[in-house]
C-alpha cells in the first residue's frame, strides 16, 4: 500500500511538473493574442477615420458621412471590448465628438475636416 501510495504522489507531482509551464505559457500567448486582436480593432477604426476623412477633404459628405457611421461604430465597440485604460481615454475623447461631426457632415460643412484631423491624430497616438 505504501508503494503504491508513493507512486500516486510521483505521479502527481509529474503532471504538476508537467502541467504549470505550459498553463503559463498558454496564459502569456492568451494575453499577447488579445493584445493583437485589439491592435487589429484599432487598425479598423484607424481606418474608417482616415476613409471619413478623405471623402471630407473631396466635398463628397454623403460618403463621409456612411464612413463617419463606421468609424465611430467601430470606435464604440473597441472601447466597450478594450483593457487598456489609455485607448478606452482616447476612443472615449474621439467619441466625444460624434454628435458635431455627424451633423457638419448632414449639413455639408466643410469645417468638417478641421474637427476630423484632431481625432485622426489621436487614433495615431493610441497605436503606437
Amino acid at each position: 500500500m505504501r508503494n503504491f501510495l508513493t507512486w500516486v504522489i510521483v505521479f502527481i507531482v509529474g503532471l504538476l511538473i508537467g502541467f504549470v509551464p505550459q498553463y503559463w505559457k498558454a496564459r502569456g500567448l492568451r494575453e499577447e493574442l488579445m493584445s493583437c486582436h485589439t491592435k487589429a480593432d484599432l487598425a479598423k477604426v484607424q481606418q474608417s477615420a482616415a476613409l471619413t476623412y478623405v471623402a471630407a477633404t473631396q466635398l463628397n459628405y454623403g460618403l463621409a458621412s456612411g464612413h463617419a457611421q463606421t468609424f465611430f461604430a467601430n470606435a464604440q465597440s473597441v472601447q466597450a471590448t478594450t483593457p487598456d485604460a489609455a485607448i478606452k481615454d482616447i476612443l472615449t475623447q474621439v467619441l466625444s465628438a460624434r454628435d458635431k461631426i455627424t451633423a457638419d457632415l448632414a449639413k455639408g460643412s466643410p469645417e468638417v475636416v478641421g474637427e476630423l484631423q484632431p481625432l485622426l491624430l489621436k487614433l495615431e497616438q493610441a497605436s503606437q
